[in-house]
């Protein structure tokens, strides 16, 4: 092994052991089901607004996105830019609304909220499946893009780093919950800050290769792509369960809004360095077989900043997939606990049975993660835009409307904005259409909405009495 792989190594070695002693550190915090997956209300506000933006900072970030203006120009920077209003929104809108409902209903996972919202278990139950299906796509993009990185930066192959990210995360989740969760997004938000702006300011400083071969056209995007790339993510910013588990550590509405400046700034600084970097790449890498393959070749092959780079920018994707991934499985282990296992078995939700179903769930994913279903943007976007279609319209009738919505109409809603969805995603293909508009999140997010007009036009309306 060289010289530079070897320091690679140990620092990578090093960050990994530290994320595994602060899950051990915390676990101890950790009593009970409710402590295990919300913190217990007891997380101070400043860290979980830096998780919030570390947990939607991920491979999809700082691979896919970052590789995807090399073949569709800086329009792709609009994606960006729907991110981090979307950001912004859900802190100054949703958070204090969602802390203070938890507070007030005792809510711990997102099917909670439509369960005592709309009073109706059966619906929680079908929205648990919607997040845990959208929830391992997503985490299968993550997984995929962070093994990527890490067999061109140690020289593994593409098993054996698949094998090294599984083992860590599945250590240090199972020791901390969202404590742990937490704690190492605070350091790792500050190192993927430091590794996007490093890797914007290697792309920029370094020099092309004046016999390199040119670049192949650029295939740019619609506006109604961008728009609908950008609002599937933007969606997934504010209806996320991941997300929402943030605001429900809150604690109440004041602690939300007490940072709520802090996350969408941070953010919109990283994806500002991030987004551009495969288009000013062309020269650099000008042929690639696949978009995503462009952010590891710049760090690895072309060796940008030197050789103290790559452990740096390593760690960096490190930081940013692993704040996704142990969210991500946190999330589905909860709402397999408590709205599937603990029902059938008739007990209160477990800890211990969150920790055994956690790790069932990661290996399933690290078995699929062999045989990917897709490219890390393709797999995020569509998970996106499956979860954004479904609950978006119905969880902002929850939240800002009073007025009681029968569970029938929350059910048809959440049916009719997947169903909208996946017509929008396969739907054009198969009849041939060809218009831009025709995008999976726009089908799906029209379709969940108009169970909701439907239902809101035809309400009884109180009779108006007419002076006598």
């Amino acid at each position: 092994m060289s010289p530079d792989r070897l320091v690679t190594l140990f620092v990578v070695a090093g960050y990994l052991l530290a994320l595994i002693l602060a899950g051990a550190y915390v676990t101890r915090r950790s009593k009970g089901f409710s402590d295990y997956v919300t913190g217990g209300g007891k997380i101070p506000a400043w860290m979980l607004a830096l998780s919030f933006m570390a947990n939607f900072v991920s491979s999809n970030s700082f691979v896919g996105h970052a590789g995807k203006s090399h073949e569709v120009g800086l329009g792709w920077c609009v994606v960006a830019g729907f991110l981090v209003v979307a950001c912004a929104l859900s802190f100054h809108l949703f958070a204090p609304r969602f802390a203070e409902f938890a507070r007030t209903n005792g809510a711990l996972t997102l099917p909670d909220f439509f369960e005592r919202r709309f009073g109706s278990r059966p619906l929680a139950v079908f929205v648990q499946w919607i997040v845990v299906v959208t929830t391992l796509l997503y985490v299968l993009a993550v997984l995929r893009g962070t093994a990527l990185v890490v067999a061109s930066g140690l020289g593994l192959s593409y098993s054996a780093a698949l094998l090294v990210v599984y083992l860590v995360t599945i250590v240090y989740c199972l020791l901390g919950g969202l404590w742990a969760d937490v704690l190492t997004d605070v350091v790792q938000s500050v190192v993927l800050l430091a590794g996007a702006v490093l890797l914007f300011v290697a792309v920029v400083s370094a020099t092309p290769d004046p016999a390199a071969p040119a670049p192949p056209p650029l295939r740019p995007l619609s506006i109604a792509q961008l728009v609908a790339v950008g609002l599937s993510g933007a969606v997934k910013l504010v209806a996320d369960p991941k997300q929402v588990m943030v605001f429900y550590a809150f604690g109440d509405a004041a602690q939300a809004r007490r940072f709520r400046h802090f996350a969408p700034l941070l953010l919109a600084l990283v994806l500002a360095c991030l987004f551009p970097v495969g288009y000013l790449a062309r020269s650099l890498v000008p042929l690639v077989r696949d978009v995503d393959e462009v952010v590891p070749r710049l760090v690895f092959e072309r060796g940008l900043l030197g050789a103290a780079f790559g452990p740096v920018f390593l760690v960096a994707l490190l930081a940013a997939s692993m704040s996704s991934l142990d969210s991500a499985l946190l999330i589905v282990a909860s709402c397999l606990e408590k709205h599937v296992v603990a029902p059938l078995a008739r007990r209160e939700p477990s800890e211990r049975r969150t920790r055994v179903i956690l790790f069932l769930v990661a290996t399933l994913v690290f078995a699929l993660s062999f045989r990917p279903l897709g490219d890390i943007v393709s797999l995020s976007t569509l998970a996106g835009a499956l979860l954004g279609a479904s609950l978006l319209p119905i969880l902002c009738v929850g939240l800002f409307v009073d007025a009681p919505i029968p569970p029938r109409v929350a059910l048809v809603s959440l049916t009719f904005g997947l169903l909208g969805a996946l017509a929008g995603k396969l739907g054009p293909k198969a009849l041939g259409l060809r218009s831009p508009w025709l995008q999976d999140i726009f089908v799906g997010l029209l379709l969940a909405t108009l169970p909701l007009v439907v239902h809101w036009v035809r309400r009884p309306r109180a009779p108006v009495s007419v002076p006598g």
